[in-house]
């Protein structure tokens, strides 16, 4: 394919030998939005940080005053916490309250404001006097869900309680880690519900760096956005299960102990395996080991 074909395509301009390698990757395995069957999601977009999102001394403080107040506190991460495979988390944490479009709450059904924020204040005490402070600015937020006090409508809330891969929305390389804890996001991440950490190893791969360099418009600063509509098309190679354990294996030794100082001999091995899987030849290797995008 020319570079004028490429250019055409949303490809940046690179080296011709870069084109062709970024060309052989792309016919090397399923398109991402096919492998995730297109569920890439947004963080969570409160409207009033200042009213839903806490330290852990607000939170001991809402449980102590009634216990009940746990069920709606998750912990919240944001996309600068994020590192490639781990998460370096603030203490922060989110209070939950889905839109009644998205869930079934004791007041959903009420017919009026001031019947359904009675219902809310005897059911969640604590959660309820917290955010009447903010009362005016939460009746005023664009991004709200059927009452003032829940969040916007969103129809994959329960994702963020799944095993799921999450990354930074604005980033100078790959950098994903895995989640199995819960964490609910801002919206300066995206995340992908899914348990494959053969997927994860493929995304914080040398390859993804050279693929997030080469195909991703590059924005002020070195950085690049990696939303679905770039990253739909990233290849994952299609193998046998046989081939993907010895990688996984590698990438559980990496999240067992992010910080360790074998993390990066890991990394290193877990590279020459994804080289194997994309048929690299030394030469590619070489455009892949050379540009020092990771």
């Amino acid at each position: 394919m020319s570079v004028k074909a490429l250019k055409a395509e949303g490809w940046a301009l690179e080296q011709p030998e870069v084109l062709r390698l970024m060309e052989k990757l792309r016919n090397s395995g399923t398109p991402l939005g096919e492998y995730v069957d297109g569920r890439f999601y947004y963080g969570i977009k409160t409207g009033l940080n200042e009213a839903f999102v806490i330290d852990g001394e607000t939170r001991e403080r809402l449980i102590t005053e009634d216990p009940k107040s746990t069920e709606l506190i998750k912990p919240w991460l944001r996309g600068k916490d994020i590192k490639r495979w781990k998460a370096e988390w603030a203490g922060l944490y989110l209070i939950t309250i889905p839109s009644s479009v998205n869930r079934e709450w004791s007041w959903s059904e009420e017919k009026t404001e001031h019947k359904a924020l009675t219902v809310f204040r005897d059911s969640y005490p604590a959660i309820a006097d917290h955010l009447i402070q903010w009362k005016d600015k939460l009746k005023a937020r664009d991004d709200q869900g059927k009452f003032w006090w829940e969040l916007r409508s969103c129809a994959y809330y329960k994702e963020f309680e799944q095993p799921k891969i999450v990354y930074p929305n604005i980033t100078r390389t790959n950098v994903f880690t895995f989640d199995t804890s819960g964490w609910f996001t801002n919206q300066k991440c995206f995340i992908i519900p899914t348990n494959d950490q053969y997927l994860l190893a493929i995304l914080n791969s040398k390859v993804a760096s050279e693929w997030f360099a080469a195909t991703l418009p590059l924005l002020r600063g070195g950085f690049y956005e990696p939303s679905a509509v770039f990253m739909k098309d990233f290849p994952v190679p299609s193998v046998a299960d046989t081939q993907k354990t010895p990688i996984v294996n590698l990438v559980q030794q990496i999240l067992a102990d992010p910080d360790s100082p074998d993390v990066p001999r890991l990394e290193a091995e877990i590279n020459r395996l994804v080289y194997d899987l994309y048929d690299l030849t030394p030469e590619e290797i070489r455009i892949v080991e050379g540009n020092h995008h990771v």
